[in-house]
């Protein structure tokens, strides 16, 4: 029988974390190891700070991606990745880049997700592996979140995006604490990955604070700018035409034959006159003469 359509037993279900640095690439080669070795540090930090110490030190597993790192949880706490630990990584953030400074601040995009992935229970180089992992990095590389903190000032550290199992299941079911008036669906399509996903800034800044976040694809008009009118197609403006013509009349008229002014398009035979066949002429129009031009008539 073809292994393939047999039974296997179903990994345990763990929540994973997933943070990359904004910009790594754009530090200098000889940084790269100092900032790769403090970005764990970063996350403990984090953790730290919000009371939750004791949830960094039970992770599953862990592991460096170079720019970035994951972190493998229980899914009971899957809540407190959220809330508090998303803020309390912004803070982190805020408080390593005015301290230590640097040539730019240290920026994070976040993932957060949860599903069956292999867990040995000794943080070996196969666990976290399945499906839910591979989620987790598409999210992170998905146009939203990396929009959010490319359209954001320095003061946003951190950008996070949260699958929809994870919105749905702790953050509509009010276990996370927080409004999901917090949180924006948007759209990720990364390779052949593609899925709903929902982006969560703690802090926003600049263009996302200004217009807020919009998934890609998404139209926003700008403030204080209304969509332009359709224009209406030919058919229509032909019925219009003819069913109430803008302006047909005589303006001037000057010994036997004047002058004839018409609308834009319009045909009127004159005689041995001069005609005219203008603009749309609004209000009291200026006044079109014969070809013997003469004074203009005054107004009343």
């Amino acid at each position: 029988m073809d292994p393939t359509f047999q039974s296997a037993e179903l990994p345990p279900y763990r929540a994973i974390m997933v943070v990359d640095m904004k910009n790594f690439s754009g530090e200098k080669g000889r940084d790269h190891a100092r900032i790769t070795e403090s970005i764990p540090m970063i996350l403990g930090n984090a953790f730290h700070r919000c009371g939750c110490a004791q949830l960094w030190s039970e992770s599953r597993f862990h592991g460096t991606t170079g720019d970035g790192y994951f972190v493998g949880f229980d899914t009971r706490w899957t809540p407190f990745l959220l809330n508090p630990v998303l803020s309390a990584l912004q803070d982190e953030l805020e408080y390593q880049n005015r301290v230590h400074g640097g040539d730019g601040p240290i920026r994070m995009r976040v993932s957060l997700t949860a599903g069956p992935m292999t867990d040995s229970g000794l943080n070996s180089l196969s666990d976290g592996s399945g499906d839910t992992r591979i989620e987790a990095h598409r999210m992170l590389d998905g146009k939203a979140v990396r929009a959010a903190l490319a359209d954001s000032s320095s003061a946003t550290c951190v950008a996070a995006i949260v699958s929809e199992q994870v919105y749905r299941d702790v953050v509509l079911s009010g276990y996370s604490g927080d409004d999901p008036g917090l949180y924006v669906d948007v759209g990720v399509e990364v390779k052949t990955y593609e899925g709903k996903a929902y982006l969560r800034v703690p802090k926003p800044s600049g263009d996302v604070l200004r217009s807020g976040l919009t998934g890609p694809g998404d139209a926003a008009e700008a403030p204080g700018e209304a969509a332009p009118p359709a224009t209406p197609p030919a058919e229509a403006q032909g019925e219009r035409s003819r069913a109430a013509p803008r302006y047909v009349g005589v303006e001037t008229a000057q010994g036997s034959v004047g002058t004839v002014v018409t609308g834009e398009g319009n045909t009127v035979n004159s005689g041995g006159g001069n005609q005219f066949n203008g603009v749309e002429i609004t209000g009291t129009g200026p006044t079109v003469l014969g070809t013997n031009r003469g004074p203009a008539p005054s107004e009343e």
